[in-house]
C-alpha cells in the first residue's frame, strides 16, 4: 500500500466565477445569457475547515468509483462514515483508500476494482478509519483517451 499525499485546506485567495446557469448534461438547453458570481471551492467542500484536507490518489483500487491516479480528494476528518462511503482508513500504519461497508456487526474496507481484495476488520486486521471522502476533483484531459475509445466504439 502507498500513502496518500496530503495538503491542509487554507483560505483562498483567490475566487472562482461560477455560472449561475445551470448546465443540462441529458439534452440541449437554449442558448441564454448567464451571470456570473464568484466562490470559494474551500466554502463548497466542507464546513469545517480546520478537519479538512486535500489529498493526491496513488494507486488504482477505486477506479470503478471513478477516482484514479493523481485525482485530488478532499478528505473531511468531521465526518462519521456511513455505508458506501469513500474513506481514507490507516492500515498497518499507512494511509489506505477503499469504501466503507458495515453488515451487522461486520466492517469492511472495499475496493472498487476487482484486481483487489476486501478487507476486514477483526483481530488480526484493525483499521481506523481517518476521513471521509466528501469530493473528487478529477483531470478530465488525463481521460481523453479512454474517452475516445469508447465514442469510437459506439460509433461501430
Amino acid at each position: 500500500m502507498k500513502e496518500l499525499l496530503l495538503y491542509e485546506k487554507g483560505e483562498s485567495e483567490t475566487l472562482i466565477p461560477l455560472f449561475l446557469e445551470k448546465i443540462h448534461a441529458g439534452f440541449e438547453s437554449p442558448a441564454a445569457d448567464y451571470e456570473e458570481e464568484r466562490i470559494d471551492l474551500n466554502t463548497y467542500v466542507t464546513k469545517y475547515p480546520h478537519a479538512t484536507f486535500y489529498a493526491r490518489v496513488v494507486g488504482d483500487c477505486m477506479t470503478g468509483s471513478g477516482i484514479y491516479p493523481d485525482d485530488l480528494l478532499v478528505v473531511d476528518r468531521s465526518l462519521n462514515p456511513t455505508n458506501g462511503d469513500i474513506v481514507v482508513g490507516i492500515l498497518d500504519n499507512e494511509f489506505i483508500l477503499r469504501s466503507y461497508f458495515k453488515t451487522g456487526t461486520k466492517e469492511y474496507l472495499m475496493p472498487d476494482n476487482v484486481a483487489y481484495q476486501p478487507i476486514a476488520q477483526n483481530p488480526t486486521t484493525h483499521f481506523e478509519i481517518w476521513g471521509v471522502v466528501p469530493h473528487s476533483i478529477l483531470d478530465q484531459r488525463r481521460r481523453i483517451n479512454a474517452r475516445l475509445n469508447r465514442f469510437q466504439q459506439f460509433l461501430r
